[in-house]
């Protein structure tokens, strides 16, 4: 059985806004084996977090304040996943559910995001919400110091660091975790290519696993490492890492045994229109002959612009004589154009922004090679299947 497949099994607690709050059976053994330390910790030691100085507690009280602390970092990993589901939400992604598990937790969305933008935002408002956690925790503590409250300022301190290690580690450039879907948002909306991003992000996401194997090996054997629990520490930081290490392997291997769907599949012949052609020529000659909505208007294969037929609604027609379509047409620009080797992906999401709903293909030397008119979002039979590029 696979690291991340050991992960599955898990109960329903809950509903919030909708969707089902699920917790794995083994997560209640981190909770309890939080509960212990923080207890230990506060019976055992005297805990200094800058002014605030807290004497060793009775064990009553230091379970209590365990169990309050636990709670709190738990329902903020519970914040930080549900950040995201309702980010997922506003991007029009359904959610099937939120896992917490022993790592962390999960949304578990019915679809992936469509366009680099929404995997951004979708990545990025963990982390911020458990950015933001961290500095009301902070604030709570001040405030409880303030008042005198040394032990709810311990806990809410205890709180205020927990979101704000989440946060950081979670920014980590590496899939899965949060920060290794922002690298692969930036490497696709760069690239265009959501499966060589997807790789990518995968193979940071290996590195980062296996330094964290080592690092928790380090741990346990470094003869002047003195940390409290150095066996704890270790064993966790590996667990980690393999879990990290065996999703990111997973996500590697699936994105190299991808076909990624291209413009270059798609696309049709360019069936272009000269700059000095004038409109009347173009609805009496040309339109009967190539029934499109709109044309690319190139010289030479060199793209001037791209004319629509709504554009000329508002032309009158008596005009139609002497307006050409250079007169007309929509000059060039980043959004009427991509490359042959553009996912069809990124093209559907550039067509739906750049209000004229299709594309000319324009290769590395600038020449114009094809076209992508509205509708035209399937590739051309090649004999072959091939897997879509989204995940």
């Amino acid at each position: 059985m696979s690291i991340a497949g050991f992960f599955k099994k898990s109960i329903t607690v809950a509903k919030v806004y909708g969707i089902p709050v699920r917790i794995d059976y083994r997560w209640f053994a981190v909770v309890a084996l939080s509960v212990w330390l923080i207890s230990s910790n506060l019976q055992g030691n005297v805990i200094q977090l800058g002014n605030v100085r807290l004497p060793p507690l009775d064990p009553a009280i230091a379970w209590l304040l365990g169990i309050i602390t636990t709670a709190g970092l738990f329902l903020s990993v519970f914040g930080h996943e549900l950040s995201h589901a309702l980010m997922a939400r506003a991007e029009g992604i359904e959610i099937e559910e939120i896992v917490l598990h022993p790592f962390g937790g999960l949304a578990r969305m019915r679809s992936a995001p469509e366009n680099p933008r929404a995997e951004f935002r979708i990545a990025v408002a963990g982390p911020a919400a458990s950015f933001v956690f961290a500095i009301l925790a902070f604030a709570g503590a001040k405030i409880a110091d303030s008042g005198g409250y040394i032990a709810t300022a311990v806990v809410f301190f205890l709180i205020a660091g927990g979101n704000l290690l989440l946060a950081v580690f979670n920014l980590f450039p590496g899939y899965p975790l949060d920060g290794g879907r922002v690298l692969r948002a930036i490497l696709w909306r760069r690239s265009g290519n959501i499966t060589e991003a997807t790789r990518l992000s995968g193979i940071c996401g290996i590195l980062i696993g296996g330094t964290l194997i080592l690092f928790g090996i380090y741990i346990m054997i470094a003869p002047n490492w003195r940390p409290s629990q150095p066996y704890f520490m270790g064993v966790w930081s590996i667990l980690v890492g393999l879990f990290l290490l065996d999703t990111a392997a997973k996500l590697v291997k699936s994105a190299q045994g991808a076909r990624v769907v291209t413009v270059g599949d798609a696309m049709s012949p360019a069936i272009a229109i000269a700059p000095e052609l004038t409109i009347t020529q173009l609805i009496d000659d040309f339109l009967p002959l190539h029934r499109q909505t709109s044309f690319p208007v190139a010289l030479d294969h060199q793209l001037h612009g791209i004319l629509t037929l709504e554009d000329l609604k508002s032309l009158p027609r008596e005009r139609w004589r002497l307006t050409r379509a250079r007169d007309v047409m929509r000059p060039i620009a980043p959004r009427f154009f991509v490359e042959p080797s553009a996912t069809l992906d990124y093209a559907r999401e550039l067509m739906k922004r750049n209000g004229v709903g299709s594309l000319a293909v324009i290769n590395n030397h600038g020449k114009l090679v094809g076209f992508l008119p509205s509708g035209k979002l399937r590739p051309r039979a090649t004999g072959k299947k091939g897997k879509d590029s989204r995940e």
